[in-house]
């Protein structure tokens, strides 16, 4: 296998590694200074909207996305090249869209899904959670309780889900859900695309982390989700969610 980089990835890492160097280490004082007043170590929403129009205009976005979502379609060992840049400051900033959600995505989604979902979000358009963990599940999956059940053609969810990054600011999340309470992992989970505002989707909280970042928790009350929002088949949303990971 080949891991060099050819003339056209370098020339990426090097306008990512200027692009760093320029837009992000600029902002490290007033990140770090946030995080020591206990406000977290982020970057504010108008700062993060400038860097997304800075990286779209220089052609950032959508690197790893497949060239027919409307991305780039970069191989593995440019993107690590990408992420070795980035990582070199602690003004975090992730190039739009996030890669684990859209590898899911690419994996699963149907053709209405692809124009609602993917490809807006292959072009950095939208923002993506997704929901995995809760109280009383994290790290084994087998103890998920949050329960998606058939009603006419749509699906009623209803559980609570924590440690959920950008839970608040997300236009969508990746829902897993227990679908058959006899099967659950083995054949019973699946995953759901819920928009943020669909009702009954309620952020309770925001939870402090270390590094001055933030998770949210998030409750389901009889939210309801149009069947079409069902992502791959039902039950055989545990496979794409461990790939994911």
């Amino acid at each position: 296998m080949k891991f060099e980089l050819d003339e056209e990835h370098r020339m990426l890492a090097d306008l990512v590694q200027r692009f760093v160097r320029d837009e992000l280490m600029p902002l490290e004082g007033a990140v770090l200074e946030r995080e020591a007043n206990g406000q977290g170590a982020y970057l504010t929403p108008e700062e993060r909207q400038r860097l997304d129009k800075v990286s779209k205009d220089l052609g950032l976005w959508s690197l790893d996305a497949p060239e027919d979502a409307g991305g780039m379609g970069m191989p593995h060992v440019a993107l690590v090249a990408v992420n070795e840049a980035l990582g070199s400051t602690v003004a975090t900033y992730t190039l739009p869209p996030d890669s684990p959600n859209l590898r899911m995505l690419m994996t699963t989604v149907n053709e209405q899904q692809r124009k609602a979902y993917l490809e807006p979000y292959a072009r950095g358009e939208t923002i993506s959670a997704i929901g995995i963990s809760e109280p009383g599940a994290g790290a084994d999956p087998s103890g998920m309780i949050t329960r998606a059940v058939r009603d006419g053609d749509d699906w009623v969810i209803n559980g609570r889900k924590i440690w959920i990054t950008r839970a608040a600011e997300a236009d969508f999340t990746i829902l897993m859900a227990i679908t058959d309470k006899e099967k659950k992992a083995r054949g019973g989970m699946s995953a759901f695309l819920v928009d943020r505002d669909t009702p009954g989707f309620n952020v309770l909280r925001r939870i402090p982390m270390l590094g001055g970042e933030f998770t949210y928790e998030v409750a389901l009350e009889d939210c309801r989700v149009p069947g079409w929002k069902l992502l791959g088949e039902e039950g055989q949303g545990f496979g794409p969610m461990q790939v994911r990971l």
